[in-house]
């Protein structure tokens, strides 16, 4: 039967993998966020370009180079967007693949702690078992001694 040092070794082992999961996560995380930020901000941007040509276009007359000049500036933002959404996907799906496998080196150290504190109680346990018949020993000898006299 394996001891508690071995179980022990085991999930620091396992805890060490854990934590490099947990850092790979957090660099997905982090690069999602990243692009998700790159991504709302074109949208603003969109956004914000949208509503002061709208109210140019209410307060006063346009040119037509200014209609151009927004059209283009609108279709190149567009067009980023729609560059910008499949990276913003991908990058959640691998976020979310990455914590898959957090969650799952995360059991796996939970299950290792469980073995080694089961471990501990029934060691515990067979000690205490151990020092009762120690002490029962003990006092049938003296009992016998007692009785001897």
């Amino acid at each position: 039967m394996a001891d508690i040092q071995t179980f022990q070794r085991i999930r620091d082992l396992r805890d060490r993998e854990k934590q490099k999961t947990q850092k790979i996560y957090q660099d997905a995380v982090n690069n999602f966020e990243k692009q998700a930020e790159k991504l709302y901000e074109c949208l603003k941007k969109k956004e914000v370009a949208e509503k002061s040509f709208e109210e140019e276009m209410k307060n006063h007359t346009v040119r037509a180079e200014a209609i151009v000049r927004h059209q283009r500036y609108i279709q190149g933002l567009q067009e980023t967007i729609d560059h910008l959404q499949p990276a913003v996907q991908k990058a959640r799906v691998n976020m979310q693949q990455k914590q898959v496998k957090l969650s799952a080196a995360h059991i796996e150290v939970k299950k290792f702690e469980k073995i080694v504190e089961h471990k501990r109680d029934e060691q515990w346990h067979l000690m205490k078992n151990e020092e009762n018949k120690q002490m029962d020993e003990l006092s049938m000898q003296q009992y016998l001694n007692f009785q001897n006299r």
